[in-house]
């Protein structure tokens, strides 16, 4: 008896509190190795909305665990790494108002991302990851934008549960710099962006 109320108790308290969220361990976004890109002589400055430098993205992997994507952290990360690519000098803004200080205002932001943990664990993980950037002038008129889609899929061994999160964090940063790279490679080539006053 004193045993069924100990596994009552265990589930009831379960029930209340939900699913568990464990924050998945992300390493630092590297910076892209990309050959001929065309680098603009500006002074660009990097704008990621505070709401967007704390959003975190959570897939519900059992009914009983969720699992927690720092993306917006990321997300900062890998723009401020991999703006200089393009523009001279890259500096972080806490404003979309222009200053003195940039030609330039860049403002990155999520549209979508999605994560498929694979059921049976032999199918690839597979992620998605949709950035949109807009460009503004000194003035604050925006003069570019650009959205672009980064897909990653890996396939490695038979992991499922808490041994797969790795996996899940890896295919995720994957998908992100495919995004962020098509990003930078808009940006090199846009018309827009060329004899800027």
């Amino acid at each position: 008896m004193k045993f069924k109320m100990t596994i009552l108790l265990g589930i009831t308290i379960l029930v209340l509190t939900g699913c568990v969220t464990t924050p998945l361990k992300m390493p630092p976004p590297s910076t892209l190795n990309i050959t001929n890109i065309n680098q603009h002589p500006y002074t660009a400055g990097l704008f990621v909305p505070q709401s967007l430098k704390e959003y975190v993205y959570v897939k519900v992997t059992s009914p009983l665990d969720k699992m927690s994507f720092p993306l917006g952290e990321q997300t900062n990360e890998v723009f401020k790494k991999n703006m200089p690519l393009v523009f001279k000098n890259v500096v972080e803004i806490n404003s979309i108002t222009p200053g003195r200080d940039v030609d330039l205002i860049i403002k990155p932001s999520i549209i979508k991302f999605n994560s498929i943990i694979p059921q049976p664990a032999y199918k690839p993980y597979i992620a998605t990851m949709i950035y949109h950037v807009d460009v503004y002038n000194k003035k604050g008129e925006k003069i570019y934008a650009q959205t672009s889609t980064g897909e990653a899929q890996t396939s490695k061994g038979l992991l499922s549960g808490f041994s797969a999160r790795s996996i899940c964090a890896e295919v995720a940063q994957m998908a992100m710099g495919n995004s962020v790279q098509q990003i930078v490679e808009g940006l090199s080539e846009a018309d827009e962006l060329k004899n800027l006053k």
